[in-house]
């Protein structure tokens, strides 16, 4: 073997072995750990989380994603923005109203990005035959529940209250309870009435309709009260309706207000990450299906179309990529 052939053998074994360091050296994606800030056990929140999180942990490599029971929006907000959740449930009008630096539990302006729409949530006023509430001033005089402190039913009651000229620390007894507890206590009496902000249906409330021998009642938001409502909270609500057959016994339209409901993360979640795990939350809509009926009918286009544009505005990049690939955006 001459010297070019032993020159070009010894070049070809060093390449080798660089190559082969080069590959040793490579990183793999960090693991990723984060939980989900969802809400309490008896809304749709928490079931809906953990089957994202499971979703993520099984589909997506080096990441995994749990559920962690909260007492709903603010609170999520306030995990999300201090570092303590990944992702988190919460409205349209927050996500604006965060980098706007409006949500005064959160402080100053907060970069929270919009991940995806789920669904609108109308407002329930729920109380039972008997109460004597026919509409939202007869709360006057009565126990309400306004919803977990800190939670967007909180929030929202607090809003329709105050535009209507009714005290919620004058004019009624005032109880702080979530769903679950709120229809335990209406059952037993010790409530007549509270406030919630939740999908349809709700768990919980289906619970309450199918009692046997109590008559649920959905109190109405409608006409100029809910213009009035609407006027004094621009962005936040607009009008909808419970369907006939929502709930059991809801045998007829209920007209109210709502809002819709949006997954979020900071502007620092990893973007390639982020379009992996819409990725898989879109292609496993049968599994989601089975904790919240909606994602059925869910598509990229209903997810952001029903999100108010000032909130698009923060979509983030790795949610763009997604939406705009799959024709949802332009």
């Amino acid at each position: 073997m001459n010297n070019k052939m032993l020159r070009l053998l010894a070049l070809s074994l060093l390449l080798s072995l660089l190559l082969s360091a080069m590959a040793g050296c490579a990183k793999k994606p960090e693991k990723l750990s984060f939980s989900i800030a969802t809400g309490g056990t008896g809304g749709v929140w928490y079931p809906l989380g953990g089957a994202i999180g499971g979703l993520i942990t099984k589909n997506v490599p080096n990441t995994e994603a749990t559920a962690e029971s909260t007492t709903a929006a603010i609170d999520n907000l306030l995990l999300l923005t201090t570092g303590k959740a990944g992702m988190a449930f919460c409205y349209d009008y927050h996500v604006v109203w965060a980098n706007e630096g409006k949500i005064q539990a959160l402080g100053a302006k907060k970069p929270v990005r919009l991940v995806m729409g789920f669904y609108e949530q109308p407002l329930h006023i729920v109380t039972k035959e008997g109460t004597g509430i026919k509409t939202i001033y007869d709360l006057k005089g009565k126990r309400v529940s306004t919803g977990a402190p800190n939670s967007g039913t909180e929030e929202q009651a607090g809003y329709v209250l105050k535009a209507l000229g009714i005290d919620w620390d004058k004019d009624f007894t005032r109880e702080k309870l979530g769903a679950t507890e709120s229809v335990a206590a209406l059952k037993d009496g010790k409530i007549d009435a509270f406030f919630w902000s939740g999908a349809v249906p709700t768990s919980s409330i289906i619970d309450l309709a199918s009692t046997p021998g109590l008559k649920m009642v959905l109190v109405p938001i409608a006409g100029e009260d809910a213009d009035k409502i609407m006027a004094a909270n621009p962005g936040v609500f607009h009008k909808t309706k419970f369907a006939a057959g929502s709930y059991p016994g809801i045998d007829k339209d209920v007209e109210t207000i709502g809002i819709t409901a949006v997954l979020v993360t900071m502007d620092t979640f990893p973007a390639d990450r982020l379009y992996q795990i819409l990725n898989v939350i879109f292609g496993n809509l049968n599994e989601l299906a089975a904790v919240w009926k909606g994602a059925a009918k869910l598509t990229p286009e209903k997810s952001i179309g029903q999100v108010t544009p000032d909130a698009l505005k923060y979509l983030h990049p790795g949610a763009e990529k997604f939406f705009k690939e799959k024709g949802a955006l332009k």
